[in-house]
């Protein structure tokens, strides 16, 4: 397969978008625009990209704004990102959308012929544990106006639209919880939608007192699925199937 630092890939409103293109030794026969989770980067999703280009797909790996390499502003203007991204692998053939976390959630908003949504970032609501993560634990790789904007931002991209386009919805078994009681909503309105679990190399539960001890392991079995195995292995094995 072959790496390369893509130059050509802007927004509507012409400002550049960082990205990495992996692309496999012989034609593609699709792409799939790749979006990291809120507070990481491109780098953090190339796992995913290489196995995606071992499947002889295209895969772009893009710095949403106010992330890693992508000066911009952070703000709902990554939707527009996203777009760009999925018009600009649509040169390979038929375009996928991935992401995880709130790339999961734009995933599915985006215009591509199918999506994976890895723990996509529709809740029943925000618990106190997430709210308190988010203010507190703010990641270095994002620029954000504040610890916590991202709860604004979820509200500024607006709900996920129903349609009936092929689309993976995969969390972890023990991913956070306001996450999983989502799930069943969020496939409801999806026809086209299929729902999955990663059960492997996942941390245990905890027995503790504090409410946000018991959080934790849900909070690193969600940030940490970017990492995970059988999320590589689910994901890729989706795609080389939808995107024929």
């Amino acid at each position: 397969m072959n790496l390369e630092r893509v130059t050509d890939l802007s927004a509507p409103d012409g400002h550049a978008i960082p990205a990495y293109l992996f692309s496999p030794n012989r034609a593609a026969r699709g792409g799939v625009a790749v979006f990291p989770g809120y507070g990481a980067t491109k780098e953090h999703m190339l796992a995913l990209s290489a196995v995606l280009a071992e499947k002889g797909l295209a895969a772009l790996s893009f710095d949403p704004c106010g992330h890693g390499e992508n000066r911009t502003p952070i703000g709902p203007g990554m939707r527009d990102e996203f777009e760009a991204a999925v018009r600009y692998v649509r040169r390979f053939g038929p375009a996928g959308a991935t992401g995880i976390s709130l790339g999961g959630r734009l995933a599915l908003m985006s215009s591509a012929d199918c999506m994976v949504a890895i723990s996509p970032a529709v809740a029943s609501k925000v618990s106190p544990q997430g709210k308190w993560m988010f203010e507190n634990f703010p990641s270095p790789s994002v620029r954000e106006p504040y610890s916590g904007y991202v709860l604004e931002l979820l509200d500024l991209l607006g709900p996920v639209p129903p349609h009936g386009r092929p689309c993976l919805l995969l969390y972890a078994e023990r991913d956070i919880p306001a996450l999983l009681e989502g799930a069943p909503g969020l496939k409801a309105g999806l026809s086209g939608s299929e729902l999955r679990y990663v059960t492997t190399d996942l941390r245990p539960d905890v027995q503790h007192e504090n409410g946000l001890v018991r959080y934790l392991p849900r909070w690193f079995n969600h940030s940490e699925l970017k990492f995970n195995q059988e999320m590589l292995h689910t994901v890729s094995h989706w795609f080389a199937e939808h995107l024929r």
